[in-house]
């Protein structure tokens, strides 16, 4: 009976040590921060991760926090540009707890956050967009836009009141999705359509030009071969008339000669194609076959 009433004594005080442990004892988790208050105030902050010992409710309590990198994503907000223009732009914002104390007593939980989060979201996105224009975000050519730039400005904007007010720091933010209103969506596909149109009218000019380009060198250097072939002609042909005056020359002073080589182109004439012919040899040009002609004057 005895060894049982030391048993529940000894169970007794085994719980009761526990629950007194648990009171006192509180684990931090890899990626997690914790805030420990005395009496409501905040007295320390914890970001390591371990075991850490605290004075039992209602003396102190822990607040825990993750403080790994959450991603939050803005609505959609009709935002004026600086020429006027409607534009529907949602955002996109990575950012953790860089201060958990200020984020306790100024946010107070990671829902509250991402409504704080987004007011400024909404607040410079306005304030940054109102000073470019529509063409720095929708353009047809790819060097006019500015997304780099008009995302690098708003998040230094929100960066900087973030980290202020709400010990929060962005790590990253960037623009998710564009949209235009109903409004203006068939104005700007009219204009991006005249400016292909103009475009391609542009190309067609330019190529009409380089084909009369084209077509002009060829006509040239056409008349140029044709006036070169037409000298050389000229050329060969003065220098057959001569050849042939020279000849006639020749043949003048010695008639019986040009008789008796014009004879002879007869006969190769005639007996190319293996003509067979029956003449007398004293027709000509066949008489040259009777013997040497006398070719002195």
């Amino acid at each position: 009976m005895k060894n049982k009433n030391l048993l529940f004594i000894l169970t007794g005080f085994t719980v009761a040590g526990l629950l007194i442990l648990l009171q006192v004892l509180f684990i931090v988790r890899e990626g997690d921060a914790a805030v420990v208050t005395t009496f409501g105030k905040p007295t320390r902050d914890l970001t390591e991760a371990g075991p850490y010992f605290r004075w039992p409710w209602p003396i102190q309590r822990v607040y825990r926090f993750d403080q790994r990198t959450q991603c939050f994503e803005g609505p959609y907000e009709q935002i004026l540009t600086r020429d006027g223009k409607n534009l529907l732009i949602s955002l996109y914002v990575g950012w953790r707890i860089m201060e958990p104390t200020p984020f306790l007593e100024r946010v107070g939980s990671m829902e509250q956050a991402e409504r704080n989060l987004e007011g400024l979201l909404r607040n410079y996105t306005s304030a940054t967009l109102g000073q470019h224009p529509f063409s720095a975000l929708v353009n047809v050519h790819a060097e006019a836009l500015r997304f780099l730039s008009i995302e690098e400005e708003i998040k230094q904007a929100v960066q900087n009141e973030a980290e202020t007010r709400y010990g929060i720091h962005v790590e990253y933010l960037g623009i998710r999705r564009i949209g235009l209103p109903e409004s203006i969506t068939t104005r700007v596909f009219e204009r991006m359509r005249a400016e292909r149109t103009e475009l391609s009218e542009r190309y067609a000019s330019e190529g009409e030009s380089e084909a009369l380009r084209i077509r002009a060198e060829a006509d040239s250097e056409r008349e140029q071969t044709l006036a070169r072939a037409d000298a050389e002609a000229k050329r060969i042909r003065a220098e057959g008339e001569a050849m042939a005056a020279e000849a006639y020359r020749i043949f003048a002073e010695d008639p019986k000669l040009a008789v008796f080589l014009r004879k002879l182109d007869v006969m190769q004439d005639v007996l190319t194609n293996r003509t067979t012919l029956i003449l007398g040899t004293d027709s000509a040009p066949f008489d040259l076959l009777q013997g040497p002609l006398d070719l002195e004057p």
